[in-house]
């Protein structure tokens, strides 16, 4: 006769630690693109991130022209409305990522 185990043991260090993407809130901005590398001029966009408990960026909902026209693959820098800070954001296959998030090609 086969018997069921009554409880499991699951090592923590292994598993790791998931959020809830309930934690996460969006922001909804605009500010300016241009492609990273060229002279190309800087056009507004708006987008939406989500956004983790202690303010940091976690994921793109989406980035796009004021427009609502797309933004092709590359490399580009994100200037804020405010032209304080600077950031490299990519798109690979569609996807948006962060600078420092870079995955391979």
């Amino acid at each position: 006769m086969l018997r069921q185990p009554t409880h499991r043991h699951y090592n923590l260090a292994v598993m790791g630690h998931t959020e809830a993407e309930s934690s996460l809130r969006p922001f909804k901005s605009v500010g300016r693109l241009r492609e990273r590398d060229s002279g190309s001029n800087w056009f507004p966009v708006e987008f939406l991130t989500y956004h983790d408990e202690k303010g940091g960026v976690r994921s793109f909902a989406y980035v796009r022209k004021e427009g609502g026209g797309d933004i092709p693959d590359g490399y580009y820098l994100f200037e804020d409305e405010l032209g304080e800070r600077t950031f490299r954001w990519r798109k690979w296959k569609g996807k948006w990522q962060f600078g420092w998030r870079y995955r391979g090609d």
